[in-house]
């Protein structure tokens, strides 16, 4: 037999931490197409792109035939400088490969 008190905590309404409605809250900005908005994709990359580029840079790589897209992907793994968070931060042997001027 359950306790009395079980049934009547089954229906009562519990009371959230804020770390309980911090999980439960809706993202501030998830998808879109902005440089604001994130991708859980996006963030866990080994690339030496923001989050923004990451995602261009996944739109446009699937348009090359695949050898393009192969040495694409070589010249970034091999580059070594900052983080790229714009199309002209981009080597410029990439940018002349996407046409991006």
């Amino acid at each position: 037999m359950l306790p009395i008190m079980a049934v009547f905590d089954f229906f009562s309404r519990k009371k959230r931490t804020p770390e309980d409605q911090e999980q439960r809250a809706n993202p501030l900005r998830v998808g879109g197409v902005g440089e604001k908005s994130s991708y859980e994709a996006s963030a866990r990359t080994n690339l030496p792109l923001n989050e923004y580029m990451t995602r261009m840079m996944a739109q446009e790589l699937p348009i090359m035939d695949s050898t393009t897209r192969r040495h694409v992907t070589q010249l970034l793994n091999e580059y070594e400088g900052p983080e790229i968070t714009s199309i002209e931060e981009l080597p410029e042997e990439i940018r002349k490969i996407m046409d991006l001027y």
